[in-house]
């Protein structure tokens, strides 16, 4: 493919296996950085990363040539991988199959950012902003509304 200009903006949310919170400050201290490196060899970039001890949010540009689900499949297998094998931290450490995903457009990138970053507080607070914190058809992370 030749050169191509391209603004495509995702919001990607997953989860840990079952809901498990067993995302530690160290993991992610490992894990954010890796995601952000891994991210760069499918010349994407992760434009924010932070979530609570089972989900986590990316904010992330991705290249029209590649897949969102591939790539959000690749962070997710590789991330596990790095925790489990290369660096021994966590023993059997997965993640939920499946993902959410949101478009958004430039103009709106701070805001996602600064969503992101409060992830902690924003779920201690209740303060939510429901549509970003899905992650399948049915269930909205952390929030009483999840039950319908």
């Amino acid at each position: 493919m030749g050169q191509v200009f391209y603004k495509l903006y995702y919001h990607v949310i997953w989860r840990t296996k079952e809901n498990n919170p067993i995302i530690t400050p160290r993991i992610e201290e490992v894990v954010f950085p890796f995601l952000e490196n891994k991210a760069k060899r499918y010349r994407s970039f992760i434009h924010a990363v932070n979530g609570t001890e089972n989900h986590l949010h990316v904010a992330i540009t991705i290249p029209p040539s590649f897949a969102v689900s591939d790539i959000v499949g690749k962070l997710k297998g590789s991330t596990s991988y790095f925790l489990n094998m290369e660096l021994g931290i966590t023993k059997g450490f997965s993640w939920q199959d499946g993902f959410g995903v949101f478009s958004f457009s430039e103009r709106d990138l701070p805001g996602i950012k600064e969503y992101i970053r409060n992830q902690k507080e924003h779920h201690k607070s209740g303060k939510l902003r429901e549509v970003l914190e899905r992650t399948d058809s049915d269930e909205v992370i952390g929030s009483r509304f999840s039950e319908r």
